[in-house]
């Protein structure tokens, strides 16, 4: 087995072929997201564009693990201020789950976790970020709705309802 590359972006292509058959695989970087909860009950969700779709999308918050040496904890903390402007302390991280997200072309993993915060604790609903436009914190009720209406699409923001479901 070797891998060819086609492609060396932010993303990488490469062709690789096995038994004569041609795949397509991407590298691209693992990456951290957090289901971040208030007393009550509501569920942090951050606004943003994605090209890929063409729409504003409502998701957790999340972000790559592209800083070398950095920890998935680290990083997610990170994240979290960029996307949010919210200080989040290592020991408010609990890790759910480890999972490959497009394992049919990539072989990244997305570390989910949960955070607990409190409601006053965001003080502002508009951020400083490339990516993220606004920050809010939704009720479960109508996060659980915008989930069921196909409003809510996002992998890791419905593996992350239905673990707080699961759990509640």
């Amino acid at each position: 087995m070797k891998d060819k590359l086609v492609y060396n972006g932010w993303l990488k292509l490469y062709h690789r072929e096995i038994d004569g058959k041609l795949y397509d695989i991407i590298k691209n970087y693992d990456a951290v997201s957090a289901a971040i909860i208030n007393e009550f009950n509501e569920i942090l969700l951050v606004k943003q564009f994605r090209p890929s779709i063409m729409e504003y999308t409502l998701e957790i918050p999340a972000g790559c693990l592209d800083v070398s040496g950095e920890s998935i904890e680290d990083c997610l903390i990170r994240e979290i201020k960029e996307e949010t402007t919210l200080a989040i302390s290592m020991d408010s991280l609990e890790k759910i789950v480890s999972y490959k997200p497009m394992m049919g072309f990539s072989d990244s993993i997305m570390h989910l976790f949960k955070a607990s915060l409190k409601r006053s604790s965001l003080k502002n609903n508009i951020v400083d970020d490339t990516d993220v436009t606004e920050v809010m914190w939704m009720p479960f009720n109508e996060f659980e709705k915008k989930i069921k209406e196909g409003i809510i699409c996002d992998s890791k923001t419905i593996m992350s309802y239905y673990y707080i479901k699961a759990c509640s």
